[in-house]
C-alpha cells in the first residue's frame, strides 16, 4: 500500500497525538509550554524555483541533494510533546511527521538501530539484543555501506555517541566518530557536526545522541518525570545548534538538504524490551523540500528511514537488497 500525507495543522496531529496516548496510557500529563527559538534560515519550498534575484549564473549550480539523519536513543513520542523543544518543533511543523512509527520485534538499542540504518527487519539482521550475536551485516549492511558502493564518490559521516553502533553496525564511511556518552559524547557529537557541516562538505551525515535513553534508565521512562523531559530539552538544543550549522552554510542555497530525525524505541519504567505501547511507539520526522508536510499515514515503521535516505540521493534499490520498508514522509 503506497503511503499517502494528510494535510494536517500542527495544532490537530498533535491534539491527535496527545488523545492517542492518553488512550493507551502513555500519557498524563498533555500541556506543552509556548516556545520561542533563535531564528533560522527560511526553509527553501522548492530548491529549482528562481527567485527574483537570482540570475543564470546562480541557477546554473545544480542543487545538490544532501541527508541529515538525527537519532536520538530512547525518547517516547508522547514525552517529546510535553518537552520544550522549539527546534524539533520546527521540524514537523514543516516537514511530514508521525507520532505513531512503530519499532521491531524487539525494542532494544541494537535491533532498533538496525533495523533504522540497516531497512531490514531482526528476521534478516539476525539482530535480536544488545550483544550482536548472529548479526548477519554480511548480508545486510548498513545503508553507508550501500551508499559507498554505489554513490562512492558521496562524503559520508557517521558522529555517535554509544559505540555498538560505531563498532558494529556502521563499519563503513568516510568518517566515523565515537564519543563516549559517559564524557560529555553528546555534546561532542555536537561539536564535530557543527565543525563538518562549517568545514567541510557531507553528503550523508547520521548523528546519535544517548542521553536521553540513558536518563530515562536512570529516573524512568516517562513524560511526568522532569529528568527526563530536561533530557529531552538538552538534546533539543544540540539539534539546534546542528540546524543552525547546516543552514549558515554557505553553499546552503544551492543544497537540497532532507532532515530525518527518529528514536530506536521507547520505554516503560526504567527499562524496554517488550512490545506495549510505550516501548513499541516511536516518533519519525522528515523535514525538508522533499518532504510532504503533516501527519504521516498510515503509520511509518523503523525500516523505512534507509529507503528514504536511498529515495532522496537518487540511489536505485537494487532487488537483492531484500529491504523491508519504503520511503515514507517525502515525494
Amino acid at each position: 500500500m503506497d503511503r499517502s500525507l494528510l494535510p494536517i495543522d500542527r495544532r490537530q496531529f498533535l491534539k491527535a497525538g496527545v488523545l492517542t496516548a492518553a488512550g493507551m496510557g502513555l500519557l498524563t500529563c498533555v500541556h506543552k509550554p509556548s516556545v520561542t527559538f533563535e531564528p533560522l534560515k527560511p526553509l527553501r519550498e522548492n530548491p529549482h524555483k528562481k527567485s527574483a534575484a537570482s540570475t543564470d549564473s546562480d541557477d546554473s549550480k545544480p542543487d545538490l541533494e544532501k541527508v541529515l539523519l538525527i537519532g536520538i536513543d530512547g525518547l517516547r513520542p508522547d514525552a517529546l510533546e510535553v518537552a520544550d523543544t522549539p527546534n524539533i518543533d520546527r521540524l514537523i511543523n514543516e516537514g511530514a511527521y508521525s507520532g505513531k512509527a512503530q519499532a521491531g520485534k524487539y525494542t532494544m538499542s541494537g535491533p532498533g538501530w538496525s533495523n533504522i540504518l540497516l531497512g531490514v527487519w531482526e528476521h534478516k539482521h539476525g539482530v535480536k539484543d544488545n550483544s550482536f550475536k548472529g548479526s548477519k551485516y554480511d548480508e545486510y549492511p548498513s545503508l553507508f555501506a550501500r551508499l559507498e558502493e554505489v554513490r562512492p564518490e558521496l562524503y559520508t559521516v557517521s558522529i555517535v555517541s554509544w559505540k555498538p553502533i560505531h563498532d558494529h553496525i556502521i563499519t563503513t564511511a568516510d568518517k566515523r566518530i565515537h564519543h563516549a556518552w559517559q564524557d560529555k559524547g553528546d555534546e561532542l557529537v555536537t561539536q564535530d557536526a557543527v565543525k563538518i557541516l562549517r568545514d567541510q562538505d557531507p553528503d550523508v551525515l547520521f548523528v546519535y545522541f544517548a542521553d536521553v535513553d540513558e536518563t530515562g534508565h536512570q529516573y524512568g521512562f516517562h513524560s511526568t518525570v522532569r529528568e527526563y523531559v530536561r533530557a529531552i530539552e538538552r538534546v533539543d538544543d544540540e539539534i539546534g545548534q546542528i540546524m543552525r550549522a547546516l543552514h549558515d552554510r554557505k553553499q546552503y542555497s544551492h543544497e537540497d538538504w532532507l532532515v530525518l530525525a527518529t528514536t530506536d524505541h521507547g520505554g516503560r519504567g526504567t527499562g524496554h524490551g517488550g512490545q506495549s505501547p510505550e516501548e513499541k511507539t516511536i516518533f519519525y520526522i522528515a523535514r525538508g523540500s522533499a518532504a510532504v508536510r503533516g501527519a504521516i499515514a498510515p503509520p511509518p515503521t523503523q525500516v523505512d528511514i534507509a529507503p528514504t535516505v536511498f529515495r532522496h540521493m537518487n540511489v536505485p534499490i537494487d532487488p537483492a537488497w531484500k529491504l523491508d520498508g519504503k520511503a515514507a514522509g517525502i515525494k
